[in-house]
């Protein structure tokens, strides 16, 4: 029943990860325009700050809400690289989220309602851009272009793409 709820999402290409990221850096720009920087650093009773302090919570349950509505989004060239995507997509939307969040209070404080509303609207958009780039970074090829590239030694390491060959080395 999940499944088939789940699948009848939006298919977007890869090319629209571009355009989700440029939306998701004017809206970071927006957001921290409508704050001010923060006065004190804020800890509750063991030590802790943000992000988990009770007034936390409501930036928490959007970014969790945005990590699993961020599985309506589907890319088929990406998606097939993942084996646990039901976990994997809101696991790195709510992640995501609260990885930007953590940036804008850091540097500007903005209302509570509208980090709660970024929270849920970075989950949805950061999930497909973070997985594209895990897809990516998987695979053998780029990992095998990134080190010749940052090797410092004169070898090159070459991966062996041919599938089904006869002689089987």
């Amino acid at each position: 029943m999940l499944k088939k709820i789940l699948s009848c999402g939006i298919c977007i290409k890869k090319q629209m990860l571009w355009l989700l990221a440029a939306l998701l850096l004017l809206m970071t720009a927006a957001v921290a325009s409508s704050g001010k920087p923060p006065d004190t650093v804020t800890l509750n009773n063991y030590g802790v700050g943000v992000p988990f302090l009770k007034s936390w919570l409501p930036i928490w349950i959007f970014a969790a809400a945005g990590g699993a509505g961020s599985l309506f989004f589907k890319i088929k060239a990406i998606d097939e690289h993942f084996r646990f995507l039901m976990i994997a997509k809101p696991f790195l939307g709510l992640f995501g989220a609260l990885s930007l969040c953590l940036v804008l209070a850091s540097a500007a404080e903005p209302q509570p309602p509208i980090m709660s509303a970024y929270a849920f609207v970075a989950a949805l958009l950061s999930a497909p851009i973070l997985q594209a780039l895990l897809a990516v970074a998987s695979l053998p090829r780029n990992q095998a272009e990134l080190f010749n590239t940052i090797n410092p030694f004169k070898f090159k390491v070459v991966v062996d793409d041919k599938e089904g060959r006869d002689d089987k080395s």
